[in-house]
């Protein structure tokens, strides 16, 4: 195992053990696990309207708008208790943060035409497209086509 996911898997979960114990001997038991698990409601809510907004977008045939991936982001940072990721979420809402990190992904092609982003609705009035179902197997030069009705 490298050093890197070593300290990924082991420090991380030390970092927010030992800032949750200063934050203990600083301000008292009650107000650290208020706030530690004060998150897990607003990262619920937070992700809730998010998916909201990215469903209503969807149905409109528009693509998600880059705040409503990071707020969905944010919220599922949110529900994990924590202090750093309270921290990690609450960074990702600054819209300069947003930016950058959303820049080496704006090169995709994230035209609508591009990317189905409609959302199915088979019971109320779903589009139905007649055309001819063609087997992978089927030669299109052949007289024995699926086409030809005997």
């Amino acid at each position: 195992m490298s050093y890197l996911r070593r300290l990924l898997i082991f420090g991380y979960p030390l970092l927010e053990i030992v800032t949750f114990f200063a934050f203990v001997s600083w301000f008292g038991w009650g107000w650290a696990l208020l706030i530690s698990f004060a998150g897990i409601p607003v990262g619920w809510a937070m992700f809730r309207a998010a998916g909201r907004s990215a469903l209503t977008s969807a149905k409109s045939n528009a693509v998600p708008s880059r705040g409503t991936t990071f707020r969905m982001l944010a919220g599922i940072l949110m529900m994990i208790p924590g202090f750093w990721t309270d921290i990690a979420a609450l960074v990702l809402l600054i819209p300069s943060v947003q930016s950058r990190l959303a820049a080496p992904f704006t090169n995709l092609n994230t035209a609508t035409g591009a990317m189905n982003w409609r959302v199915s609705t088979w019971g109320n009035g779903s589009d139905i497209v007649q055309g001819v179902v063609i087997h992978e197997n089927d030669d299109p030069l052949s007289k024995r086509s699926i086409e030809r009705e005997d």
